[in-house]
C-alpha cells in the first residue's frame, strides 16, 4: 500500500474535477479513485475502512493524489493531514466566492436523494443564504442534514481565508501552489507550466488542452439582493486572500 503525497483543495465548485482531470493525464502522478474518499472528514467519510483508503494510492507513480474537496473546509482535517503526512504538497484551486456560494446551491439543488427529492429543500438561494446563520447554530440540523454540513454553508464555506490559515499554521507555504479557476480559463497554457513547475514535471504530460468537467447547466445569476447579502460577509475577502497567498490572483471568472 502507498500513500498520498499530494492532495487537490478547493471550495466545491471551484474546479476540482476539471484540476482532478488534467493531473490524471500526467503519467507521474496517480491519483485515487474514487476522486474524493473524504477519509480524513470523520462525518463525511466515503471511504471509511483505513486499509481500504491506503490501498487507493497503491502506485510507484511519483505522486498519489487524495482530491477530497472536503479537506479544505473541514476543521478538523489539517492537523490529521500534517500528522501524517507532513511533506506533502497541496493544489489548492479557489474561484469568485459570490458565484462559488450559488454554484454550489443550484448543485445541491440538482443532487437528489435516494428518494428522489432535492439535497437542498430550500427553493430560493436568497433564502438559503437568509437561513443559513440558523442552521449554522442548530445541532440538530448538523446532525440530520442528509449530506457534507459544510455544503449547506454557501457563505461560511467560501471564507477562504479562514480554512487556508488552518493549513499555513502548519505547512509551509512552499508546498502549496494557489490558483484560481479563472487561472485556468484565461491562462490556461500558464497555469499548466506553473503546476508543472510546481510538482517539478514534464507540463507535456498534461496535455494541451483543460477540459470541462462537471460544469452544472446554465442558470439565472443571483439577484442583488443576494448580492448585497453575500458582500456584507465577503466584502475585502479575496483582497485577504491576496495577502495571505502573496500575490493577487485572478478572480474575474
Amino acid at each position: 500500500m502507498g500513500v498520498p503525497n499530494l492532495f487537490l483543495l478547493g471550495a466545491g465548485k471551484s474546479g476540482t474535477t476539471t484540476l482532478y482531470q488534467i493531473l490524471q493525464r500526467h503519467p507521474d502522478i496517480h491519483v485515487c479513485d474514487p476522486k474524493e474518499p473524504s477519509f480524513f472528514c470523520s462525518h463525511f467519510q466515503v471511504i471509511q475502512n483505513p486499509v481500504a483508503y491506503f490501498r487507493l494510492f497503491d502506485s510507484e507513480r511519483r505522486y498519489r493524489v487524495d482530491a477530497s474537496h472536503v479537506y479544505f473546509s473541514n476543521p478538523e482535517t489539517p492537523p490529521l493531514l500534517h500528522d501524517l503526512f507532513p511533506s506533502a504538497k497541496f493544489l489548492l484551486i479557489l474561484r469568485e466566492p459570490k458565484a462559488r456560494a450559488h454554484s454550489l446551491y443550484q448543485h445541491m439543488r440538482r443532487a437528489l436523494h435516494s428518494d428522489g427529492l432535492p439535497i437542498e429543500p430550500i427553493e430560493s438561494f436568497l433564502e438559503a443564504l437568509i437561513v443559513e446563520n440558523e442552521r449554522f447554530s442548530s445541532p440538530k440540523f448538523a446532525a440530520t442534514c442528509r449530506h457534507y454540513f459544510w455544503n449547506f454553508m454557501y457563505i461560511r464555506s467560501s471564507f477562504y481565508d479562514e480554512q487556508l490559515l488552518r493549513y499555513l499554521k502548519l505547512f509551509p507555504m512552499k508546498q502549496f501552489l494557489f490558483i484560481t479557476l479563472a487561472n485556468l480559463h484565461h491562462q490556461p497554457e500558464d497555469t499548466l507550466s506553473e503546476i508543472a513547475q510546481f510538482l517539478d514535471l514534464d507540463v507535456a504530460g498534461f496535455g494541451q488542452e483543460v477540459p470541462v468537467a462537471n460544469a452544472g447547466p446554465i442558470y439565472e445569476t443571483f439577484t442583488p439582493q443576494c448580492a448585497a447579502l453575500m458582500e456584507r460577509y465577503f466584502g475585502d475577502l479575496t483582497t485577504r486572500v491576496d495577502a495571505l497567498v502573496g500575490r493577487s490572483l485572478d478572480w474575474s471568472l
